[in-house]
């Protein structure tokens, strides 16, 4: 009897464990399933302009105007779609970095040049770029007519004010004219437009706004009377003038409103981004392929992410620029209606660039 018992119970434990080990091993396939599953889900959920993982591979080396800020934000979502492909920044002024392709011209390094890049440039920067259209193009707002630059950004110009330094100076500045108060002499920076792509928005938003014209003698007069107040002060580097003034050794700068607006966001609560009272100009800019780039696959996925919606909301959010993608919600900026917008004549800009930059070197001469 006992021997029946203990085959019966041994019986029962048997069954008994294949049964629990039966849900353990179908729920394991069934957990594998769902991954798969979510995996598949994934890629098909992966926007329309994202090439496949396995198409871009390698290193994308990236030659950008872009600040950190922007930086991390472009490499996140990167990193996101395209985890095989390792992505590398090298950053300076849009006119160092040019020449620094144009060195690199039998041999390219970069891939991409991201920032610097205007509508009013004309075919200035051809001989260091090819052409691509984006695949999301049909979203944008604005559009290369030449098919080399991808456009991402809509630039205003702005004023980085030091609040701390006004309040010390007792003045405030809402504007240009303010710029010529005798307390801010020797305390205002500015970037050379020949290599700075901001100082030169900054001349074209000047001379746009206090003459009314490019060639007017009153927007000239005034930037010979700003030139006074500089004391012979200005830096090649865009980056220089917005961290100069957060830090404290000038009151003013005269820069880009998503420079400025993504340091404030970053932390620069000493500083704020002032739009001219006078008024302001727009302009869209971009990116574009270096002729040769040696990772095509991943130049163009990268003028497709530039492009779209994703990114530019991102953007915005996290370092205040303005997008190009009509679906761009421009996260706590001010609409531009609000601004002063005055048109450029970008046909005059691009037959007249050097001309402009010529005057504006013999006035500096003179006001040293």
């Amino acid at each position: 009897m006992k021997k029946r018992l203990c085959m019966f119970l041994a019986m029962v434990m048997a069954v008994t464990l294949v049964a629990c080990g039966a849900p353990s091993s179908a729920g394991s396939k069934a957990s594998e399933s769902g991954a798969q599953s979510a995996a598949a889900s994934s890629a098909s959920d992966r926007p329309y302009w994202v090439k496949g993982e396995d198409e871009v591979t390698g290193t994308i080396n990236v030659y950008t105007t872009m600040e950190e800020t922007q930086q991390q934000t472009l490499q996140e979502m990167w990193e996101k779609y395209y985890p095989k492909c390792k992505i590398e920044f090298q950053s300076d002024s849009v006119g160092t970095l040019v020449t620094r392709l144009k060195s690199e011209a039998n041999a390219p390094v970069a891939d991409v040049l991201i920032g610097g890049l205007f509508e009013a440039d004309g075919d200035k920067y051809h001989d260091v770029l090819q052409p691509y259209t984006a695949v999301n193009d049909s979203e944008q707002k604005y559009h290369d007519k030449s098919g080399y630059y991808t456009l991402y950004d809509v630039q205003l110009m702005c004023l980085i004010v030091n609040k701390d330094l006004c309040k010390d100076l007792g003045i405030e500045v809402k504007g240009y004219q303010d710029l010529l108060q005798p307390q801010l002499k020797g305390k205002i920076i500015l970037a050379e437009p020949s290599v700075s792509s901001s100082a030169y928005r900054q001349l074209q938003t000047i001379l746009a706004t206090m003459g009314k014209k490019f060639d007017d003698d009153a927007g000239w007069d005034y930037i010979k009377q700003m030139m006074a107040q500089c004391n012979g002060i200005s830096t090649t580097s865009s980056s220089e003038v917005y961290n100069d003034v957060i830090n404290g050794e000038y009151v003013v700068g005269l820069s880009y409103e998503s420079t400025v607006q993504a340091m404030i966001k970053d932390g620069a609560t000493n500083c704020e981004c002032v739009y001219m009272k006078e008024g302001n100009t727009a302009m869209a800019g971009g990116a574009g392929i270096v002729k040769g780039a040696p990772n095509k696959a991943a130049a163009e996925a990268m003028m497709n992410l530039l492009a779209s919606n994703e990114f530019q909301d991102v953007r915005s959010q996290e370092s205040g620029g303005r997008g190009t993608n009509s679906l761009c919600a421009n996260s706590g900026l001010p609409k531009e209606d609000t601004l002063g917008l005055v048109d450029l004549d970008f046909s005059y800009l691009a037959a007249n660039k050097n001309a402009l930059m010529d005057h504006w070197a013999t006035l500096w001469k003179n006001a040293k």
